[in-house]
């Protein structure tokens, strides 16, 4: 449905055609069309603006992590780092991809690095997904249930808990979290959200 309406968007600039194949390239990732985002993101190796040219690093980075090209991985990843330093998605992905080299220790330096300097949602949820993606789901929830101690109300991070709890088989907290959110959604009457949160 996103790539339909994204095709029918009129582009008028070359900046605008950039930003454009860098959405169908994450759009094409996140349904892992992995060689079809990587079409996509190649598009843009040659942009003057550093912005795109950051985030097609990144997308490239994803794409050689989910083709198990680790060495790629990292060297999109560092070009990422080395033109904005303050992306997170670049950083988790050279940790992973670093942790599947077996440099484990130098993973946790960027994570410890990360959390320290910027302990805000994003981060937080980023390295719990990157512990989740090694199915250490305890190490995960211990990430987030630190940060909502800070933040009580952050629904995403609230979301995000009640997932992982189910997936440890704590039922009962996953549905404390989860309840919370459907009265935030309730009280914000997002009527579609609070169908979602209840039939969870």
């Amino acid at each position: 449905e996103a790539i339909k309406k994204i095709k029918k968007i009129k582009i008028s600039t070359e900046n605008e055609q950039e930003k454009i194949d860098l959405l169908f390239g994450d759009i094409y990732l996140k349904i892992n069309q992995v060689g079809k985002a990587e079409e996509f993101y190649q598009k843009n190796l040659f942009t003057s603006n550093e912005e795109i040219e950051s985030l097609t690093y990144i997308g490239l980075a994803d794409v050689k992590l989910t083709q198990g090209k680790l060495d790629g991985a990292i060297k999109y990843a560092k070009l990422s780092i080395k033109i904005d330093p303050n992306k997170v998605r670049s950083k988790i992905i050279l940790a992973i991809a670093k942790t599947r080299l077996g440099d484990g220790e130098e993973a946790i330096e960027i994570l410890n690095e990360l959390y320290f300097n910027r302990k805000n949602a994003e981060v937080a949820l980023a390295i719990s997904d990157f512990y989740s993606s090694f199915n250490e789901i305890k190490q995960a929830i211990d990430i987030l249930e630190e940060f909502i101690k800070r933040d009580p109300n952050n629904i995403k991070v609230l979301t995000q808990l009640a997932t992982l709890h189910l997936l440890d088989d704590n039922k009962d907290k996953a549905i404390e979290y989860k309840l919370i959110v459907y009265k935030y959604y309730q009280f914000n009457r997002n009527r579609e959200k609070q169908e979602k949160a209840k039939t969870w």
